[in-house]
């Protein structure tokens, strides 16, 4: 009989013939400490006995005596029934960590290991004095008090702690406010883990685990919030709420065409019924009559998957608050240990929309009315109109995926890519038709843009194959810069165009604009990072427009120049300035975070992209060449130059997703790579 997740299942008492009461173990932070009486008869809760238990205790009744153990330090004790000792039994050699537990009368006996009340400050309580806690120390896992922080801050033991407000660390799941930062076998705090048995293990455990693969535990937490597993996870939960949204928008729409059809079918049959005779009133009636049965049947079975979908959703809407609480709040062990049982829900629920798939439930329903042939040429003679049938077809819906992703990630350690392993495989030499190329991206179907500036002002798609697919003009923007917004959507700056400045929103897959966004000044360079775009102002710096309003904010104040480009990852913008041949990190309130500067290395810096490990690719237009600058600016590697065919590159696109680079010269030619 599964117990959890409430209780963890730890000692178990008989209370009558057909009654046991269970304790919960280690569960997650509860309040008091010591030895509780509850009558069997009412559950009424009595505190018999204040002490600090250790984990693993047992108690025992006789009379008017209670009798517990310490494990910790191998201790029986028979107290009387105020607490009063009446003797200490302690032999380490003869008991090691004693346990066990029994019951008496009408009453059983529960003792409370001491845990850290997150209302309470763990240290006043120590000193019998009861003060509220304002933060949470997740070093000492316990709450602290505005003044007992200032003293935590002080003592060396304790200053590298972070403690955060209470108010965020109760905004933590419970599974994660649950795990305990030292082992419950030895008392001690975690060092290592095991990677075998994907456990954290103190010093003593190590004996257990000689044959296992031992690694340290900070290696293992150290950066893991930025960690391919951890961002990978944080995405996979936005695509489900995404997903769901998208089928519960479909589905609706669905409902929608069918009422549409409704009306559609219902007026073809009206008009055919005044061709016939005046005794076709019954058949019309029984057709009409079938149309709206096959109406409900149809919006029934869809609203029994939409039904499930909003069910998920609310679950998954829950577990990404929790994510996003853990991304803010938790600490890195809690992260790493707690973010398995995120998995394992993203997981089902990824499955449960793959399994719509399979049992076609998303498939397309449409309602169409076969016209009987015989109605068509001996009206008189018809026994009815027709039938009004349900045809499906394969749904069109496409579930967003940030990439092909594992049922499972297993992965303990995310090693970081070092600029100096990556490797170029080109794939083809593709022939742009450009003669002033200042942008380039791929659609999701595999196709080339290109941003012919200036003097074409034209948008050029170069499929596949390697032919011109489409060459749309945009004028009167001279089409500058490119990035993707969703999947047959771009945007477009006007770079050095004399009207209006701002950006153009195009349809490719009908080529035609669809919107222009007007800033205060030209635009240049320009990239999108979730629902925003993040786009080079002159002389103003850089702006922030969301793709769901096409809102704008003035995020960075910065005299740009002609020809600046811009990339965002995480929390972090990077712009290049081929004025001064500088690449900026900066934070998104514009604080500097590291510049390269080599006139030498990289001249005329242009476009610029950014992996998954935080390191910045750059094309050098001056010096035809690609750069890899690593995440903390520190180090550089060149990767591309002029003997591989780079002639005055400006526009430069990263697949980080499955790994793939495309740099464009200014005129006629670009590259497209493999990333190894």
């Amino acid at each position: 009989m599964p117990l959890g997740p409430s209780n963890y299942g730890f000692d178990i008492t008989l209370i009558d013939e057909t009654t046991i009461a269970i304790t919960d173990g280690k569960s997650g932070p509860i309040s008091g400490l010591g030895i509780y009486q509850v009558n069997t008869s009412d559950y009424a809760l009595i505190h018999v006995i204040s002490f600090n238990l250790p984990t693993f205790s047992y108690v025992s009744v006789f009379l008017d005596k209670i009798y517990y153990t310490g494990d910790k330090d191998h201790s029986v004790v028979c107290c009387d029934k105020n607490g009063s000792r009446v003797w200490t039994f302690q032999d380490e050699l003869i008991l090691n960590e004693p346990r066990g537990i029994a019951v008496d009368n009408n009453v059983f006996y529960l003792e409370i290991q001491m845990a850290s009340n997150p209302s309470i400050c763990g240290i006043c309580s120590l000193r019998q004095i009861t003060k509220v806690c304002k933060y949470w120390c997740p070093g000492c896992e316990e709450g602290i008090c505005d003044e007992c922080k200032e003293h935590h801050k002080l003592l060396k033991a304790t200053r590298s702690h972070e403690p955060i407000p209470i108010s965020n660390y109760k905004s933590l799941p419970s599974f994660i406010t649950g795990i305990q930062q030292s082992c419950v076998y030895h008392n001690e705090q975690y060092q290592q883990y095991c990677a075998e048995h994907a456990l954290p293990i103190c010093f003593k455990c190590i004996n257990d685990h000689r044959k296992c693969n031992v690694t340290t535990l900070e290696k293992v937490t150290n950066d893991f919030k930025t960690s391919e597993q951890f961002l990978d996870l944080e995405s996979r939960l936005e695509d489900l709420l995404q997903n769901i949204g998208r089928i519960k928008k479909d589905r609706n729409s669905n409902m929608t065409n069918i009422e549409e059809m409704k009306m559609r079918l219902g007026k073809e049959i009206r008009q055919k019924r005044v061709e016939i005779n005046k005794h076709l009133d019954n058949l019309e009636k029984q057709l009409i009559k079938d149309l709206e049965e096959k109406e409900c049947q149809s919006k029934d079975s869809i609203q029994k998957v939409l039904s499930s979908v909003t069910e998920k959703e609310t679950m998954v809407t829950q577990c990404h608050t929790n994510f996003q609480s853990i991304k803010q709040y938790a600490s890195d062990l809690q992260t790493f240990l707690g973010i398995k049982e995120i998995e394992v829900v993203v997981y089902e629920n990824e499955q449960f929309l793959q399994s719509l798939i399979e049992a076609k439930s998303l498939e397309h329903i449409d309602l169409e009315w076969k016209v009987d042939p015989v109605f068509e040429t001996i009206p008189n003679s018809l026994k009815n109109l027709g039938s009004i049938e349900m045809r499906t077809k394969t749904s069109s819906l496409e579930f967003i995926s940030s990439k092909n992703k594992q049922a499972q990630i297993q992965v303990v350690v995310t090693k970081k890519t070092n600029i100096n392993d990556v490797k170029l495989i080109l794939q083809k030499e593709i022939t742009t038709n450009g003669q002033y190329i200042k942008g380039c991206c791929m659609s999701k179907e595999g196709d080339f843009l290109f941003t012919d500036h200036f003097v074409q002002n034209s948008l050029i798609t170069i499929a596949s194959d390697n032919k011109l697919k489409h060459k749309m003009p945009l004028g009167p923007s001279f089409g500058f810069d490119i990035t993707l917004i969703d999947e047959t959507t771009v945007a477009i700056t006007d770079g050095k165009s004399g009207q209006n400045f701002g950006i153009d929103i195009i349809d490719i897959k009908n080529q035609r604009k669809i919107k222009f966004i007007k800033l205060p000044g030209r635009t240049w360079g320009i990239t999108r990072d979730h629902n925003s775009l993040f786009v080079c102002v002159q002389e103003l710096g850089i702006y922030q427009v969301h793709t769901s309003g096409y809102a704008s904010t003035h995020v960075i104040s910065f005299n740009f120049t002609t020809f600046s480009y811009v990339s965002v990852f995480l929390d972090k913008i990077y712009y290049t300035n081929n004025k001064d041949h500088s690449v900026v990190c900066c934070d998104k309130n514009g604080s500097r975070v590291w510049t390269f500067q080599d006139e030498l290395i990289l001249n005329e810096p242009r476009g610029i992209a950014v992996d998954k490990n935080g390191n910045v690719y750059v094309v050098g237009f001056r010096s035809s060449n690609v750069i890899i600058i690593s995440s903390d600016g520190k180090h550089h590697t060149q990767i591309l130059t002029r003997d591989d065919g780079l002639s005055f590159p400006s526009a430069i696109f990263l697949d980080t997703e499955n790994r793939k680079l495309l740099v464009a010269n200014t005129m006629n030619s670009a590259f497209f790579y493999n990333i190894s």
